[in-house]
């Protein structure tokens, strides 16, 4: 056991390496922070379009569709009589392939039947007014920086915390610490195989407590070392029910590591679980992602390099309402090898792209990684991996909303995952179940909540 002096000589140590390495800051000059609020939004988007028309200007909010109703937990497409632009598919997709990813070409190329239906382009996010102060405060602010080896993150709250990113790393920060208001869902996840078959891998309950956004949260103390606390609870299948996981992810990562709970409800105990990382499969769906592939990214960026390749104008899932508003029957969006293209809005967007390699040294299945982050709430809209043989293993795609009732993006988490090397693919935090459904705007959650002694509280056998 380690003495007393050993212990607080390792928090001395602690403390001195994140002053060590709290100290890069792409500063944002005056100039540009004027633009902050003017020619850009307040957290960073172009608001000009394309002098051509081809991409409209940001338009800075969409009205709620009439009859919505907030406790629904059901969000109806705000642009029910958008038509398809064009198709693009394996007979054209040359004609379109500076705006198309890789991933998205090696689709069509295995699946004949596979389009894309590109539609009218919506710029309607935006973002509560305190958010918008809290990011302007982030650009000003010299002490918002990332670690000099830009896993961690200092100084920065409440706000996006680099509207205008220098790093591949400050991109991507800004995509782990988008904004979604506070809320909850069921929802459910189907893993279709090489045969075509489909299967139900979990219903389950699920809240994203992120103390980084919380008014009454106090920045870097208690809980607001963490910038985001996730828990879920299977509901189905019945061998699963009750159990749960519980992630915090970290905002000091380079110094701090996330911290990961399972409570299984047949064994009733809780456990600590640090392999829900890296390059783990996610067996409960079918090892079709990795656990740093959650929400196109999640974790720790010490394993990779990241570089900003700079902004472009491609074809993206955006606006995915009536994808979401199905419900019964899975085969109405699952097809035996893709989802069917015409439940699925995809539409021009300006993306950040970030490409990723491993540092030397570091042991990972991917040797690239390719990460496309929307503009407009710095989300990570698809994300394509290569295996180190350099071939293209895994495609994942984003059926992400923008909140039109409280600001915000939010189902990120629902995603299209292609496994390239079993042929098979998974969809997760979909709403075809009846009891299916994502609240938003609700409060905060009381921190004790979020702990792992709840787990067992919570337990229902």
């Amino acid at each position: 056991m380690a003495t007393f002096m050993q212990a607080i000589g390792a928090i001395a140590a602690r403390v001195s390496l994140g002053l060590m390495c709290a100290a890069s800051h792409a500063l944002v000059t005056q100039e540009e922070y004027e633009r902050l609020g003017t020619t850009l939004t307040p957290w960073g988007a172009e608001i000009t379009g394309e002098a051509d028309g081809s991409y409209p200007a940001w338009t800075g909010g969409t009205r709620a569709p009439p009859g919505f109703d907030a406790a629904s937990g059901r969000w109806p497409d705000p642009y029910p009589e958008d038509k398809p632009l064009i198709s693009i598919d394996a007979s054209n997709m040359a004609q379109y392939q500076d705006r198309l990813m890789e991933g998205q070409m090696e689709l069509m190329r295995r699946y004949p039947g596979y389009r894309l239906d590109i539609y009218p382009t919506r710029r309607g996010f935006w973002l509560p007014e305190r958010i918008r102060q809290n990011s302007l405060a982030n650009a000003r602010n010299p002490e918002c920086k990332t670690s000099a080896n830009g896993v961690g993150v200092y100084g920065c709250w409440g706000g996006t915390p680099f509207p205008i990113p220098k790093t591949g790393y400050e991109a991507m920060w800004n995509h782990l610490l988008f904004y979604p208001a506070p809320g909850e869902l069921t929802a459910d996840s189907y893993l279709v195989n090489a045969n075509g078959g489909i299967s139900l891998l979990v219903i389950n309950h699920a809240i994203g407590d992120q103390p980084y956004y919380n008014p009454e949260q106090e920045p870097y103390q208690g809980a607001g070392l963490y910038y985001l606390r996730g828990l879920a609870t299977n509901i189905l299948p019945v061998r699963e029910a009750g159990s749960q996981t519980l992630v915090w992810f970290a905002l000091h990562f380079d110094v701090d590591d996330q911290r990961a709970w399972s409570y299984q409800a047949g064994q009733r105990r809780v456990r600590m679980a640090p392999e829900f990382s890296y390059d783990t499969p996610v067996s409960h769906i079918g090892g079709a992602l990795f656990y740093d592939e959650v929400q196109l990214f999640a974790g720790r960026m010490d394993r990779f390099d990241f570089q900003l390749k700079g902004r472009k104008l491609m074809y993206m899932p955006y606006n995915s309402y009536r994808m979401h508003m199905l419900r019964g029957d899975p085969a109405q969006l699952l097809g035996p090898q893709h989802v069917k293209p015409e439940q699925a809005r995809v539409e021009l967007r300006r993306v950040w792209v970030v490409e990723a390699t491993p540092l030397p040294g570091a042991r990972h299945m991917a040797s690239r990684k390719c990460f496309y982050i929307d503009e407009d709430s710095w989300v990570a809209l698809a994300y394509e991996g290569w295996d180190q043989s350099g071939k293209l293993y895994r495609v994942v795609l984003g059926n992400g909303l923008p909140d039109y009732a409280h600001g915000g993006y939010f189902m990120a988490e629902s995603v299209q995952a292609y496994d390239l090397v079993r042929g098979q693919y998974a969809v997760m935090q979909f709403h075809l179940c009846d009891r299916c459904y994502d609240r938003r705007g609700m409060p905060y959650l009381p921190d004790a909540q979020m702990t792992p002694a709840r787990l067992g509280g919570r337990g229902i056998r």
